[in-house]
């Protein structure tokens, strides 16, 4: 029984896997702890603990906290030049993060071939695998982030009221279409120099909080995959050893 801890910027989400299915999956928001340890409580022990963790230290430090109930260590997932079938073609491959990582890993054995992986949320990543190679990618700020990025230095409002239009007429539908068509922009872009890149066509594995606004603009073929990194966590937990 593997618990599977994605520890983000806005939510912490876990899953458990018994080794054929999911049995359970859920999140919250990571400021509120006391949700986790409340929902871990009614889990069955697990027999192993996998985090990934890309926020401020002193959300892990609650994390172990609040695992320490299962009197096991915790395996936390960093990104190396290799592992579970993908090449790390970052400069410096511990710096990529461990999310994205995961992402990739879980793209590979879900896909294969030559993927766009994407993850919308706080932030927007858009990460190249090709080959079992991860070329690279973007960071975008996320849905969220760029509704709130005009509002401090203009009069515009601070709204999420809008609806998108190819030609927007009012204020509101001009704020949503425009985040909407920048972030499917750095999508389609690197969709493009992808297939160009590969000579072959390029599918895209979407997956966050704001997948399901996002995928409606984005290139086809298109795949929407719920929890990527909590799947790309249990596979690194198969293949390697606490």
């Amino acid at each position: 029984m593997i618990l599977v801890i994605d520890a983000g910027n806005t939510r912490i989400k876990w899953g458990l896997h018994d080794g054929a299915a999911w049995r359970t999956q859920g999140q919250a928001a990571q400021a509120d702890v006391a949700s986790l340890c409340a929902a871990l409580a009614d889990l069955p022990r697990p027999t192993r603990i996998v985090v990934s963790h890309v926020a401020a230290a002193p959300l892990y430090d609650a994390l172990a906290q609040a695992l320490a109930q299962f009197n096991l260590p915790l395996q936390r997932v960093y990104a190396c030049a290799r592992q579970c079938g993908v090449e790390n073609g970052y400069a410096d491959p511990p710096k990529l993060g461990a999310d994205r990582w995961a992402a990739l890993i879980a793209a590979q054995h879900l896909a294969g071939g030559t993927q766009l992986v994407v993850k919308a949320g706080t932030a927007l990543t858009v990460d190249a695998l090709h080959a079992g190679r991860f070329l690279g990618g973007l960071i975008v700020p996320g849905y969220h982030l760029l509704g709130n990025a005009l509002q401090p230095v203009t009069a515009l409002p601070n709204t999420s009221d809008g609806r998108f239009s190819i030609w927007p007429d009012n204020i509101r539908d001009a704020l949503e279409s425009g985040r909407l068509r920048a972030l499917a922009g750095a999508v389609a872009a690197q969709h493009a120099q992808l297939a160009q890149h590969a000579g072959t066509s390029v599918g895209i594995l979407l997956s966050g909080g704001d997948a399901a606004r996002l995928a409606p603009h984005l290139p086809q073929p298109l795949r929407q995959v719920d929890n990527l990194v909590l799947e790309g966590l249990r596979i690194i937990a198969l293949e390697t050893t606490p």
